[in-house]
């Protein structure tokens, strides 16, 4: 089973969301949407002013760069298109520098600073060295656009130097976002999604059963007698009797299902695509398996353990309630048992 702390955090990825569907973090979102917005009033008002001047052409230019910058951020509002946006956004005003120095003259160079910096902050390492890449090449073999050899040199010199220390700073900020959103949604003891992913993965799948019909059970597990590990032999050997016991779990489970802990000794499995009747013939088999499979410091651990299989139009907070609910009458019943709420 995939795990997300097998990956390393340094290695460049898209951004993701918490239901790990690929979209521009809120930050970048934010400085295509704010630079665009700006960008394309400016662009505006050379237009009108090329037109007014009676230069058809260049305001024609601008016309038509205003409009694609503009296009560009009505894609943002769909979030299915935002991780396009923005590398559209990147192409466009990559062109319309290169075009705007080519056709207007060096002052355009100027323009090609602030793209360059934009680029590597926006969009993802390769996209953004491509385009920057590119636009130096061009630019900087233009020898008419600069009055010496000794500005054309500096200039392609300082255009690779932003190009670098830009996509240097965006992985630092970029790693560290992950790291941040990691210890936001995973427990730090186990390496497992804690109860805030798990409620949002549970939204996810209660408004996915809205239309495709899927059932998905929830497993809710207690060690049993735990306190007395913690109280005989301190704290440091309960973390370390969690820790095997969540690998124990994650080893144990199918592609796709999910283990997250609760809090203190209790987790929860989520069991993607398993219906009542089945829920019925592999939890007990699950439980009858793991429990005791690990050795605390006085002897293998068991648990106790609640199943609830979503019901059509439940929420997602009496799905787990109704799990819960189970493993009370679990335990109730005498610990190392397990109860299927039907």
């Amino acid at each position: 089973m995939h795990r997300e702390s097998d990956v390393d955090p340094a290695i460049e990825q898209p951004e993701v969301d918490l239901g790990g569907q690929m979209r521009p973090h809120g930050t970048e979102l934010s400085v295509m949407l704010a630079i665009g917005g700006l960008s394309t009033l400016a662009i505006a008002g050379y237009a009108i002013y090329r037109f007014v001047s009676g230069d058809w052409v260049n305001g024609a230019i601008n016309s038509v760069i205003f409009s694609a910058i503009a296009i560009t951020l009505l894609l943002t509002r769909n979030e299915r298109w935002q991780v396009t946006a923005m590398l559209l956004f990147g192409i466009v005003i990559t062109l319309s520098c290169m075009a705007s120095s080519l056709l207007i003259g060096s002052n355009g160079l100027l323009w090609a600073y602030l793209v360059f910096w934009i680029n590597t902050f926006l969009l993802l390492h390769p996209a953004a060295l491509a385009l920057n890449a590119t636009a130096i090449l061009v630019l900087g073999s233009q020898s008419r656009l600069f009055a010496t050899t000794l500005e054309q040199v500096s200039w392609i010199t300082v255009a690779i130097m932003i190009t670098a220390f830009g996509i240097y700073y965006a992985s630092l900020m970029r790693r560290q976002r992950r790291l941040l959103r990691r210890l936001a949604t995973h427990d730090p003891l186990t390496g497992i999604g804690n109860r805030r992913l798990m409620q949002h993965r549970l939204e996810q799948v209660v408004a996915q059963a809205r239309t495709d019909q899927r059932h998905c059970t929830l497993v809710v597990l207690d060690l049993d007698h735990f306190k007395q590990i913690n109280d005989a032999h301190g704290h440091e050997a309960g973390d370390q009797t969690l820790c095997r016991f969540a690998r124990q779990l994650e080893d144990s489970m199918r592609e796709g299902d999910e283990l997250y802990r609760m809090g203190g000794e209790e987790f929860v499995m989520l069991l993607r695509d398993m219906s009542l009747d089945a829920a019925r013939k592999a939890v007990p088999r699950l439980h009858e398996r793991l429990s005791g499979c690990v050795q605390g410091p006085d002897g293998p651990i068991h648990f106790s353990a609640g199943a609830a299989t979503h019901r059509e139009g439940e929420s997602w907070s009496r799905w787990l309630a109704r799990a819960d609910q189970a493993l009370y009458e679990a335990k109730r019943s005498g610990r190392n048992s397990l109860i299927v709420a039907e």
